[in-house]
């Protein structure tokens, strides 16, 4: 489906709203799956993440609430790129043959519960928003991505086993996240500076 999708939007100018619509009917998990692909590089997005975010966060509140939600006409009007879109697909179908070839139902109990969906809604909310964030270092998208990515990836694949891999990087995040507050951005930048 998603080799077919990459057909017929090759090479046009995609708003946000167009890949929506065309993603609906595969339902939020789906939606969110794609939408976190981009981040999973260690380099920030900073014009991209922000609409994303937004839209990861919208779609959260909306498993959260199980209903959907209306999606503000600012991030349905954003504008992809046709490079963007080819990187998209390109990568996200990358993905789901990879994952494919071992990921089979399992751990069931990880996803039935009302509960635990419940917390999964609210950690990929909270990611989601992380994810808006527009700072310019390395990892701040990646690491909220990847917890949404494992989240609704289980969900899609019904593999529970995404969900302690969602939880670990749950956890760098958080991990990440106060360090940028404790040491600043620019702090960041020169802790980097002298790793490399």
């Amino acid at each position: 489906m998603l080799q077919q999708l990459l057909v017929s939007l090759e090479g046009k100018q995609l708003k946000l709203g167009d890949l929506l619509a065309a993603l609906k009917d595969q339902g939020p998990f789906f939606m969110l799956t794609i939408l976190s692909v981009p981040f999973l590089q260690p380099v920030a997005l900073p014009g991209v993440s922000t609409p994303f975010g937004i839209l990861i966060a919208m779609l959260s509140l909306g498993i959260l609430g199980s209903r959907e939600v209306a999606i503000p006409r600012r991030v349905h009007a954003f504008q992809m790129p046709p490079k963007g879109v080819r990187v998209l697909f390109r990568g996200a179908i990358a993905l789901f043959r990879k994952l494919e070839r071992w990921s089979r139902p399992r751990y069931d109990r990880l996803l039935e519960s009302q509960r635990l969906r419940v917390l999964h809604a609210v950690l990929m909310l909270v990611t989601g928003i992380l994810l808006l964030l527009p700072l310019p270092i390395p990892f701040s998208n990646s690491l909220p991505a990847y917890v949404i990515f494992f989240i609704s990836l289980g969900y899609l694949l019904r593999d529970g086993l995404m969900i302690p891999l969602s939880y670990a990087f749950f956890v760098l995040t958080a991990v990440y996240f106060a360090l940028i507050a404790f040491l600043g951005i620019e702090g960041m930048k020169l802790l980097f500076s002298q790793l490399i």
